[in-house]
């Protein structure tokens, strides 16, 4: 084997390795009356984000009013199926969590003044992301 293939290899493995260790919860999502209950408690410190960024972006994206309490269960005003709402966290993590840089998971989000940074742990790359409205 030539030093490239070995390179090319080793660069594939690795890659494999960070997306197998990176397994986020599935949100519980429950129908209630004409109402939605999600539970991003688990999801919010497995990925490190509060509870209210998660669901506001949620509440933004399936442009739905919500409540937030103390345990982490959000309320959506109207239904919605699990899959759409785990669609959602899918688009979330992509966005507000997976470094765009190495793909990495290890990622923390900090607020300096009205802007949202992330900074990978991993290879240390920082850069703002949008808000959400």
């Amino acid at each position: 084997m030539e030093y490239d293939e070995l390179v090319s290899n080793i660069l594939k493995e690795k890659k494999e390795n960070k997306a197998d260790r990176f397994d986020p919860p599935e949100v519980d999502v429950q129908q209630v009356g004409q109402r939605t209950v999600v539970l991003l408690d688990k999801l919010s410190k497995y990925i490190n984000r509060p509870v209210n960024h998660i669901s506001k972006y949620l509440m933004h994206e399936l442009t739905a009013p919500g409540q937030i309490d103390e345990s982490g269960r959000v309320t959506l005003g109207g239904k919605f199926s699990r899959k759409l709402v785990n669609d959602k966290i899918k688009q979330y993590l992509k966005e507000f969590v997976i470094c765009k840089q190495c793909s990495s998971p290890d990622t923390q989000m900090d607020k300096i003044d009205k802007n949202y940074f992330v900074k990978c742990l991993g290879c240390g790359a920082e850069y703002p992301v949008g808000r959400i409205k």
